[in-house]
Protein backbone atom coordinates (compact mmCIF):
# COMPACT_ATOMS: atom_id res chain seq x y z
CA UNK A 1 0.00 0.00 0.00
CA UNK A 2 2.89 2.36 0.74
CA UNK A 3 4.03 2.01 -2.87
CA UNK A 4 0.64 3.13 -4.14
CA UNK A 5 0.62 6.07 -1.72
CA UNK A 6 4.05 7.23 -2.89
CA UNK A 7 3.06 6.70 -6.51
CA UNK A 8 -0.19 8.60 -5.97
CA UNK A 9 1.66 11.47 -4.27
CA UNK A 10 4.23 11.55 -7.08
CA UNK A 11 1.53 11.69 -9.75
CA UNK A 12 -0.33 14.41 -7.83
CA UNK A 13 2.88 16.44 -7.48
CA UNK A 14 3.65 16.04 -11.21
CA UNK A 15 0.11 17.14 -12.07
CA UNK A 16 0.42 20.21 -9.80
CA UNK A 17 3.77 21.08 -11.37
CA UNK A 18 2.35 20.67 -14.89
CA UNK A 19 -0.61 22.91 -13.98
CA UNK A 20 1.77 25.50 -12.52
CA UNK A 21 3.89 25.47 -15.69
CA UNK A 22 0.81 25.73 -17.92
CA UNK A 23 -0.55 28.64 -15.86
CA UNK A 24 2.88 30.28 -15.93
CA UNK A 25 3.04 29.94 -19.72
CA UNK A 26 -0.41 31.54 -20.10
CA UNK A 27 0.55 34.35 -17.70
CA UNK A 28 3.90 34.99 -19.44
CA UNK A 29 2.29 35.01 -22.90
CA UNK A 30 -0.40 37.42 -21.74
CA UNK A 31 2.18 39.74 -20.19
CA UNK A 32 4.39 39.55 -23.31
CA UNK A 33 1.40 40.58 -25.41
CA UNK A 34 0.59 43.47 -23.06
CA UNK A 35 4.23 44.62 -23.01
CA UNK A 36 4.43 44.47 -26.82
CA UNK A 37 1.19 46.42 -27.18
CA UNK A 38 2.40 49.13 -24.79
CA UNK A 39 5.74 49.35 -26.63
CA UNK A 40 3.86 49.71 -29.92
CA UNK A 41 1.66 52.47 -28.46
CA UNK A 42 4.72 54.31 -27.13
CA UNK A 43 6.45 54.06 -30.52
CA UNK A 44 3.35 55.33 -32.33
CA UNK A 45 3.03 58.22 -29.90
CA UNK A 46 6.71 59.13 -30.28
CA UNK A 47 6.35 59.04 -34.06
CA UNK A 48 3.36 61.38 -33.75
CA UNK A 49 5.33 63.74 -31.52
CA UNK A 50 8.21 63.77 -33.99
CA UNK A 51 5.94 64.46 -36.97
CA UNK A 52 4.17 67.23 -35.11
CA UNK A 53 7.51 68.78 -34.12
CA UNK A 54 8.76 68.66 -37.74
CA UNK A 55 5.53 70.30 -38.91
CA UNK A 56 5.97 73.08 -36.36
CA UNK A 57 9.56 73.60 -37.49
CA UNK A 58 8.57 73.65 -41.18
CA UNK A 59 5.83 76.23 -40.45
CA UNK A 60 8.34 78.35 -38.55
CA UNK A 61 6.43 78.07 -35.26
CA UNK A 62 9.46 76.70 -33.43
CA UNK A 63 13.17 76.73 -34.33
CA UNK A 64 14.93 73.46 -35.17
CA UNK A 65 16.94 72.41 -32.12
CA UNK A 66 20.56 71.80 -33.19
CA UNK A 67 20.46 68.36 -31.56
CA UNK A 68 17.73 67.29 -33.98
CA UNK A 69 19.07 68.74 -37.23
CA UNK A 70 20.95 65.55 -38.12
CA UNK A 71 17.93 63.36 -37.47
CA UNK A 72 15.66 65.67 -39.46
CA UNK A 73 18.12 65.50 -42.35
CA UNK A 74 18.13 61.70 -42.14
CA UNK A 75 14.33 61.66 -42.24
CA UNK A 76 14.35 63.82 -45.38
CA UNK A 77 16.88 61.51 -47.04
CA UNK A 78 14.88 58.42 -46.12
CA UNK A 79 11.69 60.03 -47.44
CA UNK A 80 13.47 60.67 -50.76
CA UNK A 81 14.64 57.06 -50.84
CA UNK A 82 11.13 55.90 -50.02
CA UNK A 83 9.66 57.92 -52.87
CA UNK A 84 12.23 56.41 -55.27
CA UNK A 85 11.50 52.89 -54.03
CA UNK A 86 7.76 53.46 -54.39
CA UNK A 87 8.29 54.59 -57.98
CA UNK A 88 10.47 51.53 -58.60
CA UNK A 89 7.77 49.34 -57.05
CA UNK A 90 5.10 50.83 -59.31
CA UNK A 91 7.33 50.27 -62.34
CA UNK A 92 7.87 46.65 -61.27
CA UNK A 93 4.13 46.17 -60.83
CA UNK A 94 3.48 47.64 -64.27
CA UNK A 95 6.11 45.49 -66.01
CA UNK A 96 4.85 42.74 -68.28
CA UNK A 97 6.31 39.47 -69.38
CA UNK A 98 5.96 40.61 -72.95
CA UNK A 99 8.43 43.41 -72.21
CA UNK A 100 11.23 40.89 -71.61
CA UNK A 101 10.36 38.24 -74.21
CA UNK A 102 13.35 37.71 -76.41
CA UNK A 103 15.85 38.62 -73.70
CA UNK A 104 18.67 36.12 -73.28
CA UNK A 105 18.12 33.57 -70.49
CA UNK A 106 19.59 34.91 -67.25
CA UNK A 107 19.83 38.44 -68.65
CA UNK A 108 19.04 41.20 -66.20
CA UNK A 109 15.90 43.17 -66.95
CA UNK A 110 16.46 46.88 -67.58
CA UNK A 111 14.58 49.37 -65.43
CA UNK A 112 12.55 51.59 -67.75
CA UNK A 113 13.14 54.96 -66.15
CA UNK A 114 16.62 54.65 -64.70
CA UNK A 115 18.48 52.65 -67.34
CA UNK A 116 19.76 50.35 -64.59
CA UNK A 117 19.06 46.64 -64.42
CA UNK A 118 17.72 44.10 -61.94
CA UNK A 119 18.72 40.55 -61.13
CA UNK A 120 16.37 38.05 -62.78
CA UNK A 121 16.69 35.79 -59.72
CA UNK A 122 16.16 38.06 -56.70
CA UNK A 123 15.14 41.39 -58.29
CA UNK A 124 17.95 43.35 -56.61
CA UNK A 125 19.33 46.37 -58.49
CA UNK A 126 22.51 45.45 -60.37
CA UNK A 127 25.08 47.89 -61.76
CA UNK A 128 25.23 48.18 -65.53
CA UNK A 129 27.71 45.66 -66.92
CA UNK A 130 27.84 43.51 -63.76
CA UNK A 131 28.60 39.82 -64.35
CA UNK A 132 27.02 38.59 -61.08
CA UNK A 133 24.32 39.88 -58.71
CA UNK A 134 25.96 41.28 -55.56
CA UNK A 135 22.98 40.13 -53.51
CA UNK A 136 22.38 36.50 -54.50
CA UNK A 137 25.35 35.67 -56.78
CA UNK A 138 23.20 34.90 -59.85
CA UNK A 139 25.19 35.12 -63.08
CA UNK A 140 23.97 38.11 -65.08
CA UNK A 141 23.80 38.06 -68.87
CA UNK A 142 25.04 35.40 -71.27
Amino acid sequence: MALFDRLSKGVAKAAEQAKFEADKLVRVNKLNTEVSELEKQITQTLVGVGRQALELVERGVIPMPPELEGMASQVQQMESQLAAKRAELEAAKASKYEDIVGAAPGAAVAAPEEGGQFCPNCGEKVQQGAKFCPSCGQKIGA
